[in-house]
């Protein structure tokens, strides 16, 4: 081997430690997605070059052993081309043929439908400030905003319930459980441990101590929606709770009889539509602040909270919306509530309009008149920014601050409305794994500025050599 050769060797060498030096630094620092970005860049690469060793793009090739550029760019433009389209048909077959979308709502006669949607009562955007900075915010990665272990729930038990009481169970997210001694509510049903469509992309729900099954509850008579999100309505949970009356907004009923459940078992309901179930069930549908859409169309069918005087007991449930005074509307016309169970989760400054924050979620209990409420809408995906745990921590420091009750049963555990009060704070006792030891170790944090600067030798040693050559024969 030359010297030449020896020098080559060793760039290349300082190129490969560089780098592994800088995806460490990204890997320490929480910019993973930047390592995903470069290991696809790698394989690309590695895939044009073994292409370039086949008759592909040949035809204008003086040097078949040397492609030129001009053949690299074709190679690349064909593969981003075939992937673009098998994405294109992937989300077109979805979209067309899988269930899973639902039906076509088609258009209402409503006040808050015009324009070709439903609208909110307030003008509302569904993001707002900067696209790429929350953008470049997603590409920070944190280990917090998935807990990574499996979180302590308990058994659902069905309780033995007098003829007043009310028992309330939450199986995480927004799938709230609502029993009387002799009735059944479910809201918002999304059990079973599979990820959210749609296609491979939905999000994997955490890992529970036990997982809750449509065969592990008694058997559901009325079932409430408060909109179609995939992580609100899900087409297989549906489908299994055949049998049961539904209660859902405007065009929502056009999913369900897509998924066979029979038209004269589901009720349509627009903002302040009233229905009473029995005399002792009293419904009602009110307005949220938020938006819709299983597809390509959004907003064609409407969202809201639903109100229930259910057996003697006032309950809100809010579904998802942002904060706005339309609560306490709500408050003053169905108020007072027992409870208010809303959503403290999945929340972001860049829709904050159509999300609340835990602190805001609090308030709009309070603006309900509610003796407690219930913060749900977390605790199951991750869908947002913030810590795992973050939405109870913060809306049990905003009950204590407002003076306003916060119930934190576990997840699976049930309570009867106007008897004790869940408030463990149980997620405060998760242990977390401890961080890998590259992304905590001291040593390795004072390795790595030495390999970046090895690396910068390592490449530029041929500088280095000229350099010393020259200053030789000038003395």
């Amino acid at each position: 081997m030359n010297l030449d050769e020896y020098h080559t060797r060793i760039k290349s060498s300082g190129k490969v430690l560089l780098l592994l030096t800088m995806m460490l630094w990204f890997y320490r620092n929480d910019l993973q997605s930047l390592n995903f970005f470069i290991v696809l860049v790698l394989l690309v690469r590695g895939s044009i070059n073994l292409l370039c060793r086949t008759s592909v793009f040949t035809k204008k090739e003086t040097d078949i052993s040397a492609p030129s550029f001009k053949r690299k760019a074709k190679i690349f433009s064909s593969m981003v081309l075939f992937f673009v389209v098998i994405i294109l048909l992937s989300a077109t077959a979805f979209l067309n043929l899988s269930p899973q979308v639902g039906g076509d709502p088609g258009s209402f006669d409503s006040p808050h439908y015009y324009d070709g949607k439903f609208n909110n009562l307030n003008e509302t955007s569904v993001s707002t400030g900067s696209f790429f900075g929350t953008l470049l915010d997603y590409m920070v990665g944190d280990d917090d905003r998935d807990p990574d272990v499996v979180l302590p729930t308990k058994e659902y038990q069905n309780m033995s319930l007098n003829e007043s009481d009310v028992s309330v169970t939450w199986f995480g997210h927004s799938t709230i459980l609502i029993q009387s001694h002799n009735t059944t509510i479910l809201l918002d049903p999304v059990l079973g441990d599979e990820g959210l469509d749609p296609l491979i992309f939905g999000p994997s729900p955490f890992a529970y101590e036990h997982t809750y099954d449509l065969e592990d509850l008694p058997s559901v008579d009325y079932v409430f929606i408060s909109h179609d999100h995939y992580d609100h309505l899900d087409m297989k949970t549906i489908q299994s709770l055949e049998g049961a009356e539904f209660f859902v907004p405007l065009g929502v009923k056009s999913h369900l009889t897509t998924w066979d459940i029979p038209s004269d078992d589901v009720l349509e309901f627009d903002w302040y539509d009233e229905h009473n179930i029995s005399s002792e069930f009293f419904i009602a549908l009110t307005p949220s602040q938020h938006f819709s859409g299983r597809g390509v169309s959004g907003d064609n069918t409407l969202w809201g909270s639903w109100v229930l005087d259910f057996n003697g007991h006032k309950i809100f449930f809010s579904g998802d919306g942002g904060y706005s005074s339309e609560f306490a509307e709500i408050g003053d016309k169905y108020g007072p509530f027992d409870i208010a169970i809303i959503e403290a989760g999945q929340y972001n400054e860049a829709w904050s309009t159509i999300h609340m924050f835990p602190e805001q979620s609090v308030q709009a209990s309070i603006d309900l008149n509610a003796s407690t409420i219930l913060p749900i809408h977390n605790t199951k995906y991750v869908l947002a920014l913030h810590k795992w745990d973050a939405p109870l921590e913060r809306v049990t420091a905003a009950g204590e601050l407002l003076n306003q009750t916060v119930s934190t049963p576990y997840i699976g555990e049930s309570f009867v409305l106007g008897g004790e009060n869940p408030d463990t704070r149980w997620w405060r006792d998760v242990e977390i794994p401890s961080p890998p030891w590259l992304k905590e170790s001291a040593f390795v944090g004072f390795m790595i500025p030495l390999f970046l600067l090895a690396s910068l030798a390592m490449v530029n040693i041929q500088r280095f050599v000229s350099e010393e050559q020259t200053l030789s024969e000038e003395e």
